[in-house]
């Protein structure tokens, strides 16, 4: 009897063993069973969430079109002369200042007349006959009030947006650098409006996006050890391939935020139903942001009979297609690029990219923009000293850069052969090609722009069918 109770200890106490020896085992594969329904799990949810992705830049344009202008539901009856000679200025493009009269920000009315020049200005006086209203045709533009002769304004601002920096720009024209950094201010808030007024519904076929990154010459104020160390940025860009032109940037660091911000401002550029195809690095945050704005919800399939109805999840539009070019570097140096297809697949663009520009997918275009924009832009440089101080600063540089490139500077890729050659001046060789810009070959305006035009472009108080005067 108690041989037969010992042997049974004994045996208890090597089971006991054994089992000890294989738990870890068990245990684990448990644990990675567990961790890897896990994973799954929050993949699903990262492909799929519950909620919207925030965006920063769609709540402030909620409030924004809230305090919008509201635009007159007809127009004001058209106004013939029918005393005196034929008016032989164009005022079709000016517009009444007085919120008080019935013409107020209608354009091509004809209530618009010239009136001289005032003590023999350059600057013609312009009169509404309906509220006999009088101003001057500079009136909100950058060179209204100014004694600057206008030729030297507007010169000093193309060298800017050729790639002189402010200092350098002053010596050349014998300024202040602070007057220079004035106009620049000035001359950029104008551009954004007017790239504002004149792009919008754009039907595109190709999107590239990209960031540069720069250095600022101020210092950030950090509180860690190191104290104040160099002002990392970056510049977030966006580019049409098709017609060359540059759609937004964003100045700041690199994140979701910023990534969000650059694909709202090209989301309100285009059409209502148009969906380009997106092509990026590999930075993964162009995937939420894409997410966020070209998504849809979904009711979700139930798949138990008991429990709660699952929740709706947002998903892409089916018609999404964006890829990726991921570039594998070693020291420095590109070894290998491979393509990731994110949303969509691969047949459709590959077939949608053969009948548009690239062939194949590819960030060529932005990166061969990125060159342009840091030889126009001399904070963006690299080994210059030419450095912006500070975040608003190189902003206006991008803002100005950004409607000289689009309506100013005619692209080689982008010219037309002429039905007939042209003579030109003196004794050179037949014109053969027509220049155009980016922004005429989006269709936005018919002529290659001067800068100075785009400094006197008035911008009526709500959207009309109204371009540059040539």
């Amino acid at each position: 009897m108690f041989d037969h109770l010992l042997l049974t200890i004994v045996i208890g106490i090597v089971f006991i063993g054994q089992l000890k020896a294989f738990w870890p085992y068990l245990g684990n594969s448990r644990r990675k069973q567990r961790q890897k329904s896990k994973a799954v799990k929050k993949q699903s949810q990262a492909t799929a969430p519950t909620k919207r992705p925030p965006c920063p830049a769609c709540a402030s344009a909620q409030e924004a079109q809230e305090n919008e202008v509201v635009t007159p539901d007809e127009p004001p009856p058209m106004i013939e002369p029918t005393r005196g000679r034929p008016r032989s200025v164009d005022t079709s493009s000016h517009f009444c200042p007085e919120k008080k009269c019935p013409y107020y920000g209608w354009v091509g009315r004809g209530n618009i007349r010239a009136n001289g020049h005032p003590n023999g200005g350059r600057w013609r006086q312009l009169q509404c006959i309906v509220c006999n209203q009088h101003f001057m045709e500079t009136t909100h533009t950058i060179f209204y009030g100014k004694k600057t002769a206008a030729e030297t304004i507007w010169q000093t601002l193309k060298a800017l947006a050729e790639g002189l920096d402010i200092r350098a720009t002053a010596r050349v024209f014998d300024l202040d650098p602070n007057t220079v950094e004035k106009w620049l201010g000035q001359a950029a808030e104008h551009m954004e409006a007017v790239s504002t007024y004149l792009i919008h519904d754009l039907e595109l076929t190709q999107v590239q996006v990209d960031e540069l990154w720069t250095l600022l010459g101020r210092r950030d104020n950090n509180e860690g050890e190191e104290g104040k160390q160099r002002g990392k940025r970056w510049v977030w860009v966006g580019i049409d391939p098709v017609s060359k032109l540059m759609l937004a940037y964003v100045v700041g660091d690199r994140s979701l935020e910023y990534t969000q911000l650059l694909i709202h401002l090209i989301v309100v550029l285009l059409a209502p139903e148009c969906m380009p195809i997106f092509i990026s690095d590999g930075w993964s945050a162009y995937g939420t942001a894409l997410l966020t704005h070209f998504g849809h919800w979904v009711q979700m399939t139930r798949q138990h009979k008991r429990g709660a109805s699952p929740k709706p999840r947002w998903q892409p539009l089916p018609q999404l297609q964006y890829a990726q070019v991921v570039k594998e570097r070693v020291k420095g140096r590109v070894v290998s690029v491979s393509h990731r297809v994110i949303y969509g697949n691969l047949e459709a663009i590959t077939t949608a990219l053969t009948d548009s520009v690239g062939q194949v997918i590819n960030t060529a275009f932005i990166e061969r923009f990125n060159l342009s924009l840091r030889q126009h832009v001399p904070a963006l440089g690299r080994k210059v000293m030419s450095l912006a101080k500070g975040e608003p600063g190189l902003s206006r540089q991008l803002t100005l850069v950004q409607a000289y490139y689009n309506f100013c500077l005619p692209h080689i890729a982008l010219r037309l052969p002429l039905p007939q050659p042209v003579p030109t001046k003196g004794n050179g060789s037949l014109k053969v090609w027509q220049s155009r810009t980016p922004a005429m070959a989006a269709g936005t305006i018919d002529h290659v722009c001067r800068l100075e035009e785009l400094l006197l472009f008035r911008l009526p108080p709500w959207r009309q069918p109204v371009t540059v005067a040539a």
